[in-house]
């Protein structure tokens, strides 16, 4: 939820407007003000709050004025009510929404940290101290040491960035974001923190990640049986987190492996009369993603033709039109099959 979703709750909240689950959401929120302290907005922030909430409530009340003298008492102290809970939740909010960063800070304030933002409409390598880099997408944020701990080496993410990095098994590299915290020894993928339109993911290129819902995303502890079940990501798959659940499925352009390893290949695209059993071998240790077929008459087919030059979904697709079949992905793995 980004600010302008949260004011629009909020909106919704005081003129009744919002789903049950919505007012449980932020009934819930703002009784744990008591015990809790957080960061105060700025006073551009509040004033502009208060502006929207004195417009909207006056608005209400000039529509339908009460019949008797007494009850107008009552709006005022609706609205003095109101602007307190709307600051307060507010400032849950925004300190809920930094939580993460704010511990990533702590947990690493012996170090000499860098924050870079690219500004520009291009991308941006970053060299690190490792001799890994990361390349962060336009608006994308970088927090990292000048110069790494002895034990690990720790980032923080906002926004989207494609990491390669050096190998190194007795410092562990570390990437966490707001929702996520990625473990890895020596590989290259993608990190994408979580936006209005799309949950948070990673992607794998080459060797093995580990993902892990970040426990210090929120204010408020979860149980244990709560968090999302970390799972570990092999090239060509990606992790989708949403709702305390980490799924994993496929990359949108899986690519080969030895394109990914940049190593030779005398592998061949170019298929005579082979038989469907054989090429989905072929692609499957190619890309490292299992190809199978749902029923065995589909693995007797033969096909003809030169798949070079083609990414996997186009191959599959040649493949799939000459058999009367069709594919589609089954977690990490692609089924084909001839069932209507």
């Amino acid at each position: 939820m980004n600010q302008k979703s949260f004011y629009d709750l909020l909106n919704r909240y005081e003129s009744g407007n919002c789903t049950e689950a919505e007012k449980l959401w932020v009934d819930k929120w703002y009784h744990n003000l008591n015990n809790r302290n957080f960061k105060d907005l700025s006073s551009t922030a509040l004033e502009e709050m208060q502006a929207n909430v004195w417009l909207n409530l006056n608005n209400t009340e000039q529509k339908s004025a009460p019949a008797l003298k007494v009850k107008k008492l009552w709006p005022k102290f609706a609205i003095a009510a109101s602007i307190m809970v709307a600051f307060f939740i507010a400032g849950l909010y925004l300190a809920n929404y930094n939580r993460a960063e704010q511990s990533f800070l702590d947990e690493n304030a012996n170090l000499n940290l860098i924050s870079k933002t690219n500004e520009s409409d291009s991308t941006m390598v970053i060299a690190l101290s490792d001799e890994s880099t990361v390349t962060l997408k336009p608006q994308a944020n970088i927090i990292y040491p000048k110069v790494f701990a002895a034990n690990k080496r720790t980032v923080y993410l906002k926004g989207s960035a494609f990491f390669s990095v050096s190998k190194n098994p007795k410092r562990p590299f570390y990437v966490y974001n707001q929702k996520l915290v990625v473990r890895v020894l020596g590989t290259s993928f993608w990190v994408k923190s979580a936006t209005d339109k799309m949950p948070a993911q990673v992607a794998v290129r080459t060797g093995k990640v580990s993902v892990a819902e970040n426990q210090k995303s929120s204010l408020f502890s979860f149980a244990e049986k709560k968090l999302a079940k970390p799972i570990l990501l092999t090239p060509n798959q990606k992790g989708i987190f949403t709702d305390h659940h980490l799924n994993k499925t496929l990359v949108s352009k899986p690519i080969p492996l030895d394109e990914a390893y940049n190593i030779p290949t005398s592998v061949s695209y170019n298929f005579k009369e082979e038989s469907i059993k054989e090429i989905f071998k072929t692609l499957s240790e190619a890309y490292g993603i299992q190809i199978k077929s749902d029923n065995e008459q589909i693995s007797t087919y033969t096909f003809t033709g030169d798949l070079s030059k083609k990414g996997l979904y186009e191959q599959l697709d040649l493949i799939c039109g000459t058999i009367s079949s069709k594919y589609y992905i089954q977690g990490t793995s692609i089924v084909v099959s001839n069932k209507n």
